[in-house]
């Protein structure tokens, strides 16, 4: 899909610790991936971010489609549902800590 890693909107969702629990995707705000820049809004290591984090995923088409652990906030997620190509269901999103 040309210009996909475009669509970023640096966001940093997918850099936070997740978790489904009820249903409802959780996502802590006080626990950034190590490598996440959150004044910057970046990732240190993009280029070899998949080689130092062993929790960083690439966002595909596919993991757009199909992954619960996405908000649909992510501009990734909303492209799939605008082609009529998002699989799962958007759950409700809370904003805080895993425990």
């Amino acid at each position: 899909m040309k210009g996909w890693e475009e669509l970023c909107t640096h966001c940093g969702l997918c850099c936070h610790m997740k978790a489904i629990k009820d249903d409802t995707l959780i996502i802590d705000l006080d626990s950034p991936c190590e490598y996440y820049d959150e004044n910057e809004k970046r990732c240190k290591v993009y280029k070899n971010r998949f080689k130092l984090c062993k929790d960083c995923r690439k966002v595909t088409p596919i993991m757009a489609s199909f992954s619960y652990a996405l908000p649909f906030s992510c501009a990734y997620v909303r492209r799939m549902e605008e082609m009529g190509l998002r699989a799962r269901r958007n759950l409700p999103l809370l904003l805080g800590p895993l425990d």
